[in-house]
């Protein structure tokens, strides 16, 4: 794969903050708020483009387009949704080439770099709900304190 030259133009953003709302914990959490939300639609939109990408530099024949499949994950950014594309192989296997180029396994729900800040916090915090806890103070969003277990557990399964 050649190098994917992609120009992003961000739009203009104007903020409104009232004046008793000026400190400087809030205008962080805003920055952080802001570069979150701008890093999902910038995965969001670089996404598809590389999967197009690999749709078009796959070897024809080989691989048959069976369409394009919904896929949701949380990253560090936030929770992101994006297409694509199955393919299935001559001798019936099915395959993501664009799972297989950014190294994600199968159905892989969270990055992995944050899948190893919930399993740092689980540990730190002691317990699943604690952990929760923290990624809320920290992110301003998280998943339930099952969810954080359930990304511990896998992982700590394929360890053993």
């Amino acid at each position: 794969m050649e190098n994917l030259e992609i120009t992003i133009n961000l739009p203009n953003l104007k903020l409104n903050i009232p004046e008793k709302e000026i400190n400087f914990h809030h205008l962080e959490r805003i920055i952080f708020n802001l570069s979150r939300k701008i890093g999902q639609e910038l995965l969001e939109e670089l996404l598809p483009l590389i999967d197009d990408k690999l749709k078009k530099e796959r070897k024809r024949g080989e691989l048959s387009h069976q369409g394009k499949r919904l896929r949701y994950m949380t990253t560090l950014l936030g929770d992101i949704t994006f297409y694509k594309r199955l393919y299935q192989e001559r001798g019936g296997k099915y395959r993501y080439l664009l799972d297989e180029k950014l190294g994600l396994t199968k159905n892989q729900r969270a990055s992995q770099a944050y899948q190893k800040i919930e399993g740092l916090l689980a540990f730190v915090s002691g317990s699943y709900g604690k952990a929760e806890e923290l990624i809320q103070e920290f992110y301003g969003d998280s998943p339930s304190f099952e969810s954080v277990r359930g990304k511990v557990i896998r992982p700590g399964k394929k360890i053993l």
